[in-house]
């Protein structure tokens, strides 16, 4: 267990919400799963070698 890294987003998301609870207007995009297909051209670079 102390070789799994953390899910780095959640600390992200634990100072956006401390930001807006300060009243500082936050858009969330932190946690989600896209709704579109990835670009084949993020593909090929992504998979390239």
């Amino acid at each position: 267990m102390v070789d799994i890294e953390p899910f780095h987003v959640m600390a992200l998301l634990a100072r956006a919400r401390e930001l807006g609870a300060q009243g500082r207007t936050i858009a969330h995009m932190e946690i989600g799963e896209p709704d579109f297909v990835t670009p084949a051209p993020a593909i090929k670079a992504g998979t390239a070698r």
